[in-house]
């Protein structure tokens, strides 16, 4: 478990503290994602290597599943499962699966990239492209370390034959959030506070307009909602750390 130096520390559970097998290993400062995942690889001699984010509970038969299609599959470098929502009926969560979540067929196969989410990575395909790039702090770090590993000859599948579980507790904020992220907005100092409200806003319009015509007319008050928040979000952000001329 590693604690991306977080301002409340990390604790082991009481059952987790005696156990060989499981280690916390606490980062001075908080680095992102990227460099977080690489130093607990770099901790690691194992072959295989599953890196789970905290909001997500793989099924039991997750690793054997994922194992099993690795063993079989001497080209795949990384493979990953469905994921589902621990609560598909809440309208904020069915709102991100449709929208901000990959899609997952009926079929194993080659797929563009695994999800962050959790994902069975060969360690020498992972050591090849020299890890995640840690210049990719919250966001995309998982498809631009499937696509290296790409470019070296290791394949990315995904594997229809188990799942993982989505406990996360969605919200207008958080939704917004991942938003912005999607659209590379980060800060005033490094992106377009304009061009963010135009593209915002044209996606917007375009998922309002899909909806309408699937007669997903539930969805509306979220779409605006989300636009709204983001928008709100980066504004603020701008109005309280201006960038500098």
């Amino acid at each position: 478990m590693v604690d991306d130096g977080s301002p409340e520390p990390v604790t082991l559970p009481h059952w987790a503290q005696s156990l060989a097998q499981v280690c916390l290993l606490r980062l001075p400062q908080n680095l992102g994602i990227s460099a977080a995942r690489n130093a607990a690889i770099g901790c690691s001699n194992a072959p295989l290597l599953a890196c789970v984010n905290t909001q997500v509970l793989p099924d039991p038969d997750w690793l054997s599943t994922c194992e099993k299609y690795l063993s079989n599959h001497s080209g795949v470098g990384a493979c990953y499962a469905r994921l589902v929502p621990h609560r598909p009926n809440r309208i904020l969560t069915r709102w991100r699966m449709r929208f901000l979540e990959t899609k997952f067929g009926e079929q194993s196969g080659l797929s563009p990239f695994a999800p962050g989410h959790a994902v069975l990575f060969r360690k020498e395909a992972i050591d090849v492209v020299g890890g995640y790039d840690v210049r990719r702090r919250r966001h995309h770090e998982d498809s631009d370390i499937c696509q290296r590993m790409r470019k070296t000859g290791w394949e990315t599948h995904y594997v229809a034959g188990s799942r993982c579980i989505s406990i996360q507790q969605d919200s207008l904020k958080q939704l917004a959030a991942k938003e912005l992220r999607e659209s590379y907005w980060y800060s005033p100092a490094e992106s377009s506070l304009i061009r963010l409200y135009f593209h915002l806003s044209k996606w917007t319009l375009i998922r309002a307009g899909r909806n309408i015509l699937k007669g997903r007319f539930y969805f509306l008050p979220v779409d605006a909602a989300i636009w709204a928040y983001a928008l709100w979000m980066a504004t603020s952000s701008v109005v309280r750390n201006p960038p500098s001329s």
